[in-house]
């Protein structure tokens, strides 16, 4: 997501993308890289929205978010939280109500990830969002693939050379501009 790109909407793009069937989606976009410059801004903006997910049964139409496909998932999911926390990530979870019964996981967010960082690396397959940052395009294409999984891209800008730029450059099966899934 660059400086120039369209904040509100963005929001809603990267909520779609990650909290989405829970994160169990192959194309989730469980890594968000922002220009530094509107890291802040868009972060806390990204944090208001994701207080507002309502976490519940599926089947209610007002329902956001369900719950975590079987505990060995939600397992997985702990652990890797876990592992973001003890590499020196930060991690958001809005107060939110848990069902107690099933196998649930507040809808998350980690800044301050490194390259480094699991939570950066490895697929959560869960409604897990790690942000890391970067300064110019060149940075920010190096940074996305650098994955093993490259199923899916976004490219936030209003700037439409800038998109072309960036997909042509990306190693993704399918670039959204402006938007995900």
């Amino acid at each position: 997501m660059f400086d120039d790109a369209p904040l509100d909407q963005a929001v809603e793009g990267i909520v779609n993308g990650i909290f989405f069937n829970q994160g169990h989606v192959c194309c989730a976009g469980s890594r968000l890289l922002l220009h530094e410059s509107i890291h802040d801004l868009f972060v806390e903006k990204l944090k208001l929205r994701m207080a507002r997910i309502r976490v519940g049964d599926p089947m209610d139409k007002n329902t956001d978010m369900g719950a975590i496909n079987s505990k060995a998932q939600l397992g997985r999911i702990r652990e890797l939280v876990q592992a973001g926390q003890d590499e020196g990530a930060e991690l958001f979870q809005p107060s939110c109500s848990l069902p107690t019964k099933g196998y649930w996981f507040a809808p998350s967010m980690f800044t301050g990830v490194a390259m480094s960082h699991r939570v950066a690396r490895e697929e959560i397959f869960g409604p897990v969002l790690s942000v890391l940052t970067f300064r110019t395009p060149e940075e920010a294409v190096e940074k996305a693939n650098n994955t093993s999984y490259g199923l899916s891209a976004g490219i936030w800008t209003d700037k439409g050379a800038r998109i072309l730029w960036c997909a042509e450059r990306m190693k993704a099966g399918v670039v959204w501009n402006n938007t995900f899934n």
